[in-house]
């Protein structure tokens, strides 16, 4: 099914820089991967989520209520832990082609697409705000969940960009880099960001006069 998910994205891609979004159909797209119509929709909801690679199954949708789960459940990880274990099911997912160049092409040249992709990232950010609410039994108007899942998806995305900035030389830009290896590099983004945030790290320089003057940093509370 990967497989077939990718040649369907990098078909799409490519019938869309040759021809434009309006310049192909789905039945064409099929014919060429050598998939039906019907099987088409098992992995996209529409020739648009093709070309951008937005699954038919949510990602979040798919594992939200396991995450929320674990909230109450006694041996259920940390939230941080969960998030990120929540965000590599989700990568999984979502793996495709990652010629990045094609795709912004794409982008620049149909316009809807641009606002399609916008649209999909910010209700995926309302509904990981919504899962972290739900999991930490959170009030209506507390801020912590929304604050949560917009560090937590500003890490997995920069996580993304570097691992296909450091791909190697040479890499098939239809290979997906290796799950563990964006599993490891969150992983490690996630602790840089601990450390930002950890007592004392963003503290101004100080000397002997003016050390005990010097408020000290306060842990998050809710990680």
């Amino acid at each position: 099914m990967r497989r077939t998910r990718r040649s369907l994205i990098a078909g799409a891609r490519r019938l869309a820089a040759e021809r434009g979004l309006a310049g192909f159909t789905v039945d064409e797209l099929c014919a060429e991967v050598g998939i039906s119509r019907r099987s088409f929709f098992n992995y996209f909801a529409s020739k648009d989520d093709a070309v951008l690679g937005t699954p038919a199954r949510d990602p979040l949708e798919a594992f939200g209520e396991q995450f929320v789960a674990g909230g109450s459940a006694p041996d259920g990880a940390p939230l941080l832990s969960a998030l990120q274990e929540l965000v590599v099911q989700s990568f999984a997912l979502l793996e495709g082609p990652h010629d990045r160049t094609l795709l912004l092409d794409v982008l620049r040249r149909e316009p809807v697409l641009l606002q399609r992709l916008t649209e999909t990232m910010e209700r995926r950010l309302a509904e990981l705000t919504e899962l972290i609410a739900r999991r930490q039994g959170c009030r209506e108007r507390d801020p912590f969940p929304g604050v949560a899942a917009a560090v937590v998806s500003h890490l997995a995305g920069h996580t993304v960009h570097e691992l296909l900035e450091t791909r190697p030389a040479g890499a098939d830009p239809d290979e997906s880099p290796p799950l563990e290896e964006f599993a490891e590099l969150l992983a490690r983004n996630v602790r840089l960001a601990g450390d930002l945030l950890s007592p004392g790290a963003t503290a101004p320089p100080t000397t002997p006069d003016t050390a005990a003057d010097t408020p000290s940093a306060t842990p998050p509370r809710h990680l």
